[in-house]
């Protein structure tokens, strides 16, 4: 059997010092972008005693379209350029500069729809948000963000976005960063309590996740989540079938075993999770704490779906919305914080190419491995230029292969190591490091042991 081993998160300073061998500064940039959207700012309305916006959805008219300018920051690397709009506290952008494609959706016009939660609505933007305090898409999309640069020097950019959660008094805080040589936004978030009393939260990261450069889903778009079971909400049986399943065998792990609905995974083997664009070879993931973020639920609107909302009405395959959070079950599971704790951790999210799906995922990289008759196929996509880096191969808890390399996001590394008698193997695994420090690890499973 394989043996089991947490593969921890690498400390963001040691991956600073060692990381970047690249010549090319990063680069921050401040100015505005106009993005079209319905009208419906002026059917905003606001409660007595209530510090949330709600939507007066008849007094918007829809055909109304108008230039919306935001205030944006870009931040910039060799291989990644972010747009942030930090006075709504949501990215919009994470262009992979090695192919042009960003992974997030974007509406072509901007509009509003019903949601469940206090606000009794959300906006269809795209991009990544960050909500509070639970609920469907929380309250915190609808609220405004102040925001500071930070730092803004060769080595790396960054900017800050924070709100005050009016229902709950959490102070939320988003510190995003590039660093020079990366091709992976960073994002360390802090949930603070500076009340008196324990506050029950949730939070979640949405992004809104479309690889492969079409601003929809391809066909075959495969979902990976390290978890042995997933779990369907009642409601969404009868579309996505019975509850719970056997991840590795279901039909949902691809697009086209979905219609509209979504699942949760329960529990997870590894911080991270990725959606793969088999047909253009491109995947997008996030890489995080999986004690902090032990969450991820997953929604589509099914299998080429109608009635996408895109604001000027064209057709569109749809996004798959890959959240990530701090409890497992979603919406409406919480945990506390008590008064004047705080909850902090950072994550990673990039692009990667070119390795037929992944194996195992950190913020150095994405890889995978497949073993065949003869050989073990290693394809590692990284997302850091990282020199003197060791592959090691272990059979049976032997290592068998070392083979020494450099990483760099510009290209995707291809190995194939000779593996005798590898149908009969119980015990094959992949150690990625520097030095003493664990880059990634991974064994081959029976899913790997044939090529796709």
């Amino acid at each position: 059997m394989p043996r089991r081993r947490t593969l921890s998160l690498i400390a963001p300073l040691i991956l600073a010092l060692s990381a970047s061998s690249s010549d090319s500064a990063t680069s921050l940039v401040v100015d505005h972008i106009d993005i079209p959207q319905v009208d419906y700012e002026p059917a905003i309305y606001y409660d007595e005693g209530d510090p949330l916006p709600h939507l007066d959805f008849a007094r918007i008219d829809w055909k109304r379209i108008v230039a919306k300018r935001h205030r944006r920051v870009v931040l910039e690397s060799d291989y990644v350029l972010v747009e942030i709009l930090p006075e709504m506290g949501r990215v919009y952008s994470l262009i992979d500069k090695r192919t042009g494609h960003d992974p997030l959706w974007k509406n072509d016009i901007v509009r509003p729809g019903g949601a469940n939660n206090p606000t009794g609505w959300w906006l269809w933007i795209g991009g990544i948000e960050y909500t509070l305090p639970g609920y469907e898409h929380g309250t915190t999309f609808a609220i405004p963000w102040t925001w500071k640069i930070l730092e803004n020097r060769p080595e790396q950019v960054s900017m800050s976005m924070a709100t005050t959660e009016p229902l709950t008094g959490l102070i939320h805080r988003v510190k995003l960063t590039v660093h020079r040589g990366s091709a992976a936004l960073e994002s360390q978030i802090r949930i603070h309590n500076p009340g008196a009393d324990t506050v029950q939260f949730a939070h979640w990261v949405n992004p809104m996740w479309v690889p492969g450069g079409e601003n929809e889903l391809t066909d075959n778009t495969e979902f990976i989540i390290p978890t042995k079971s997933i779990l369907i909400a009642d409601r969404w049986q009868k579309n996505l079938g019975p509850s719970p399943q056997v991840w590795s065998e279901s039909p949902l792990r691809y697009i086209r075993g979905w219609k509209a609905g979504d699942i949760m995974a329960d529990g997870l083997t590894a911080g991270y999770y990725s959606a793969y664009s088999h047909d253009a070879e491109e995947g997008v993931v996030r890489v995080f704490d999986p004690v902090l973020n032990p969450g991820v639920d997953v929604w589509t609107y099914g299998f080429h779906p109608t009635g996408i909302p895109m604001g000027s009405g064209q057709p569109n395959k749809g996004y798959v919305e890959m959240w990530g959070g701090t409890s497992v079950l979603f919406p409406d599971e919480t945990r506390p914080l008590p008064p004047g704790d705080s909850l902090e951790w950072t994550e990673w999210m990039y692009s990667y190419w070119g390795t037929k799906g992944m194996s195992a995922a950190s913020q150095v990289g994405a890889i995978r491995g497949s073993l065949d008759d003869r050989s073990l196929n290693i394809a590692l996509s990284p997302a850091l230029e990282m020199p003197n880096v060791v592959i090691e191969v272990s059979v049976d808890g032997k290592v068998t292969v070392r083979d020494t390399t450099s990483l760099t996001p510009a290209k995707v590394l291809h190995r194939s190591y000779p593996i005798k008698d590898a149908e009969s193997l119980d015990d094959i695994s992949v150690e990625v490091r520097q030095g003493a420090l664990q880059l990634l690890w991974f064994p081959i499973t029976e899913e790997n042991r044939r090529l796709e």
